[in-house]
């Protein structure tokens, strides 16, 4: 299990190579990812709606 860091985290970089040595680098500040995660809980709690053949179109 990873240790929880010491300090407050500013940012997570992602730096993967794959199998044919390409490489996938990427940095999201903690800003971006609480406001991705943001964006998500509010999808995630949205009322689904299901239209039918004779509902107006949206």
């Amino acid at each position: 299990m990873p240790e929880e860091p010491a300090e407050e985290w500013t940012k997570v970089v992602i730096d993967i190579t794959d199998a044919h040595g390409e490489r996938f680098y990427a940095e999201v500040t903690r800003e971006e990812a609480e406001a991705a995660s943001a964006r998500a809980r509010e999808e995630a709690e949205a009322p689904i709606v299901v239209r039918g053949p004779s509902s107006p179109a949206p």
